[in-house]
């Protein structure tokens, strides 16, 4: 026979689980293993109390669970299996480790990753504890009553609720991963943007420094040609042409190597304004008007460029997203800034079936206002779309850089997951808590009642001892208080009674709930006492 596969499954079972606990989780453990140890106080206490044994016995069995608590704790999170089977042997004898038992059930749902070695636990568990029902407590009741709560409200439940709590939190921590992934896909995309961008603003500059120094060289080549210029000087107007076409050629090459390899070549004018972009635009149809405040002929290279390129991609919006809405184009110039303001208005009729852009085109202008130092929104605005840049006319202000912004960005995930774990963190502190408060404050309300109830029922032994049989009832309740234990019939019938006669029970001093409490009856017949002592049960 082939005995590798189950030998496979029991080494897997038997590997601890990986990873080592934080901080975090270390303190959980250490409140745990303290309340571990406040209920084993406790119970020492009860039984030292009780003098059920002398108290180095109490001592020394209450260490040994102590001591199996614990190991309990640390196996949860390397062996939870057998924590489990531990704290249920331990649980028999402690009730501290017996409440322990639902916590590990829980936790062994929580932590491990297979569903088997627990079905399997349960599964064998069940049936070995079945068997021994059927064979020695098969008519034993409050047995098989036990088994079924066990198993059901200390085993399977809070396993069941583990195991949904570990596939929640694996669930939740995919979808993290996932926001993160699609944040990661975006930056790339908008690093693409951005070095289109910058490349076609190397372009720009290319078309203008490259004007200016063919400029340069041809005035140079004309004086070179003077007549009546001196040898001298003409070498050195001959130097400054080679010079202006050296750099002109040198430009050509860096800003080949800078522009974009699939970038179009442009249709437009190197030097067209936005008036002109604007008469194009109404020759193609449009219904462009062109607002200008202040003289925006003679604006800075860089900044006219930028003002350009922002009304050519927000003209080319209108027209993909609106092609029947008004658009217009305004121009304000001020002292130290130039304000672009393209609105169009909201679309009518029947909106062409375009695909989703992406927002690419919004990434690149807002890098090149960013270049040239300004601020650039856009939103929707009364039912249309308005595009705001603000280009400063003198030098450039620090902006912040576009690593910054996207590295700013990229933490804005990682706060959403803390701020959702604290919400959630909250949620579950709350609910535990709840009702643990419920309970505390249900003990509170009933135990004050029903602690004053008790001491109108107390009889003590030395008023009993002077009552006796053949009193009248008015003799005997010159010693009797003022309230009795009320019992049922069936409870009546437990206890002995005389025949035909009626019979009160008080308490007889001792601490409610203590083992060592009797009660004490009193029973009339004709209206004379007929029995005055300890109830004894049939």
């Amino acid at each position: 026979m082939d005995f590798s596969e189950p030998l496979r499954a029991l080494r897997h079972a038997l590997r601890p689980l990986p990873g080592w606990p934080n901080r975090r989780a270390l303190t959980r453990d250490a409140v745990l293993v303290a309340l571990v140890g406040v209920g084993l106080f406790l119970e020492a206490a009860a039984a030292w109390g009780r003098g059920d044994t002398d108290p180095g016995s109490i001592l020394v069995l209450h260490t040994a669970l102590f001591a199996v608590g614990l190991l309990v704790i640390v196996l949860t999170r390397l062996y939870p299996v057998l924590a489990v089977i531990v704290v249920l042997f331990g649980g028999l004898t402690s009730m501290t480790l017996g409440v322990l038992v639902p916590g590990a059930a829980f936790l062994l749902g929580r932590r491990s990753p297979s569903l088997w070695p627990a079905v399997t636990v349960f599964a064998t568990g069940t049936a070995v504890w079945l068997a021994v029902l059927v064979t020695v407590w098969s008519g034993d009741v409050d047995a098989w009553t036990i088994t079924v709560i066990t198993l059901v409200f200390y085993l399977v439940l809070p396993w069941l609720i583990g195991v949904y709590r570990r596939q929640h939190a694996a669930l939740t921590a995919a979808g993290w991963e996932h926001a993160r992934h699609i944040q990661r896909e975006h930056r790339l995309t908008e690093e693409q943007v951005r070095l289109r961008e910058r490349s076609r603003i190397a372009q720009d500059m290319h078309d203008s420094l490259g004007h200016e120094l063919s400029l340069i060289a041809l005035r140079a080549g004309a004086l070179e040609v003077t007549p009546d210029l001196a040898d001298e000087h003409r070498r050195a107007v001959a130097e400054l042409r080679a010079d202006a076409v050296n750099a002109t050629t040198h430009l050509r090459e860096i800003i080949g190597v800078l522009r974009a390899d699939a970038e179009p070549a442009p249709m437009a004018p190197a030097d067209e304004g936005v008036p002109a972009l604007v008469e194009r635009a109404r020759d193609s149809g449009m219904r462009v008007m062109l607002v200008r405040d202040g003289d925006v002929s003679d604006l800075p290279p860089m900044v006219g460029r930028a003002a350009h390129r922002v009304v050519q991609e927000a003209v080319t919006n209108a027209a993909k997203y609106a092609p029947d809405a008004s658009v217009t184009v305004w121009l304000g110039v001020g002292d130290t800034a130039l304000e672009v303001r393209i609105t169009n208005a909201p679309p009518v009729g029947v909106l062409p079936e375009t695909p989703e852009g992406g927002g690419r085109g919004l990434i690149g202008l807002r890098e090149r206002v960013r270049v040239a130092g300004g601020s650039f929104t856009a939103g929707p605005r009364d039912g249309g779309w308005e595009v705001v840049a603000t280009l400063p006319l003198g030098d450039t202000v620090p902006v912040a850089s576009a690593d910054d912004t996207a590295h700013e960005r990229s933490d804005d995930i990682d706060r959403l997951q803390r701020a959702a774990r604290r919400r959630f963190r909250g949620w579950t502190v709350a609910l535990a808590t709840l009702p643990v408060t419920l309970l505390v404050v249900a003990v509170v309300v009933s135990v004050g009642p029903i602690s004053l109830m008790a001491e109108e029922q107390i009889l003590p032994s030395e008023d009993l001892a002077r009552i006796s049989v053949g009193d009248t009832r008015e003799e005997a309740e010159r010693y009797l208080p003022a309230d009795s234990v009320p019992l049922t019939t069936a409870e009546h019938r437990m206890y002995r009674e005389p025949e035909d006669a009626q019979c009160a029970y008080y308490r007889d001093g001792s601490p409610l709930l203590a083992p060592e409490a009797v009660l004490h009856q009193v029973c009339f017949r004709d209206g004379r006492v007929v029995r005055a002592g300890t109830a004894t049960t049939d």
